[in-house]
């Protein structure tokens, strides 16, 4: 699959497949038979196996992200056919997966089928791990920003960073351990400073992350993983951002908790300065 490049890292550039054609096609598509079918949500079926992700904000670089991974990996997810932008929206024409969310199938799979998709998961993040990062720095998965609606930010993407640290400075505001706040007491204030200096530490090479391992983005089928989806929060990030991510942004969900620890190597240190800093 052939994805555009250009000296600007983001942009339309990103663009898959970008023909005339293609964009005529899909957005005739969306007014007619899309009737057809029930949809809800961003992700929107035009044929019985093709569905539109569109709005405003869906982004190119989710389907850079997954024409990425489908070339380097053999993760299982969905083909991409084209994606463009038209009128400020963001449109990405993919395969449409069969199956269920494993949110939805979970009451009814065995413990033998469980235990088997939960080590096809630890296969996944092996297989993303395994992918050689072309630097330290903290990107997208062509170099360009990165997007996490979990990270509250005016702009809806952030990034690049030359390094980890940089990526630590950025997410505490670039807040020193001698610049204590007013409004912060001296028990949160030695929390604070325990979290920066552990952000401070040397770090590894960042590795791929899907960056959004929930139930509802792990589609399984005849007990299998069938598909990973929503790709949008992914990149080069540090090696814990999984984990914590899962774990952080899974609060309501203790099962999946408790599950995680079967694919995802824990990282409680991680974990702890991700919660001082998100509190």
């Amino acid at each position: 699959m052939k994805v555009n490049h250009a000296k600007s890292r983001d942009g339309h550039h990103l663009a898959i497949n970008n023909s005339f054609l293609r964009r005529y096609l899909t957005l005739a598509a969306l007014k007619t038979t899309s009737r057809f079918y029930r949809w809800d949500g961003p992700c929107v079926p035009i044929l019985s196996r093709i569905i539109v992700k569109k709005g405003e904000n869906v982004y190119l670089e989710e389907a850079a992200t997954m024409a990425f991974v489908n070339d380097r990996t053999k993760i299982p997810g969905p083909r991409v056919h084209c994606s463009f932008t038209h009128r400020n929206k963001t449109y990405i024409v993919m395969e449409r997966v069969r199956g269920k969310n494993l949110a939805d199938a979970l009451p009814k799979l065995s413990e033998a089928q469980l235990e088997c998709i939960l080590a096809e998961l630890r296969g996944v993040l092996e297989e993303l791990r395994a992918l050689p990062a072309p630097e330290t720095a903290i990107q997208s998965c062509l170099g360009g920003s990165l997007r996490d609606s979990r990270i509250p930010r005016p702009e809806p993407r952030f990034g690049p960073f030359p390094s980890t640290q940089a990526f630590h400075e950025w997410l505490r505001e670039g807040l020193g351990p001698d610049q204590k706040p007013r409004y912060v007491d001296d028990e949160k204030w030695a929390d604070i400073q325990r979290m920066i200096a552990m952000q401070n530490q040397k770090w590894e090479m960042p590795v791929f992350t899907h960056g959004d391992l929930n139930p509802f983005n792990i589609i399984v089928r005849d007990g299998k993983v069938e598909a990973i989806i929503d790709w949008e929060f992914s990149g080069w990030l540090p090696r814990y951002w999984e984990y914590t991510s899962v774990w952080l942004g899974n609060k309501t969900r203790m099962a999946w908790q408790n599950m995680a620890a079967k694919f995802i190597d824990p990282c409680p240190n991680e974990l702890e300065m991700e919660t001082i800093r998100q509190r």
